[in-house]
């Protein structure tokens, strides 16, 4: 069985994680730096200052709305655009819980909005839609079913 994941690299993933935690109330599965022993061994081309290998994040996972998202730190702080990135969370629109759910986290989120694309509102296609931009260019979408 697959699944598929979303993975954002970030210049400061951990900025990236404590932004999702706050607004998103995401949950912080795992975080794994790259001062950790399992690199200790690590190629010349990937090592680093021990200052910068305390921000590095290798690898991350969080959940939002109970969904995994993986993130990790670009390489030489690389900047990264994330324009055009969508991530959508459908729904059942007939179940009271879910629809709740989808209102509360719509307002928290948006209101660290760069743009909102669309109010979470009816839609001509559906119950309950919203888009929004985050700081970081990732579009959401929120969508019952």
């Amino acid at each position: 069985m697959f699944k598929v994941i979303p993975y954002f690299n970030f210049q400061n993933a951990l900025e990236a994680i404590d932004y999702y935690v706050e607004y998103f109330d995401a949950e912080v599965v795992s975080v794994t730096k790259a001062d950790h022993e399992m690199f200790e061994g690590a190629s010349e081309e990937f090592k680093m200052s021990e200052e910068e290998a305390e921000k590095f994040v290798m690898n991350a996972e969080i959940k939002i709305l109970g969904e995994p998202i993986f993130i990790s730190s670009t390489w030489g702080g690389k900047e990264i655009n994330n324009e055009g990135a969508q991530v959508a969370f459908v729904f059942d629109g007939d179940d009271e819980e879910a629809v709740g759910t989808a209102g509360a986290f719509f307002g928290k989120a948006s209101s660290a909005a760069a743009r909102i694309h669309m109010p979470l509102g009816p839609a001509e296609w559906t119950s309950l839609f919203g888009s929004f931009e985050d700081k970081y260019g990732i579009d959401w979408m929120i969508s019952a079913n």
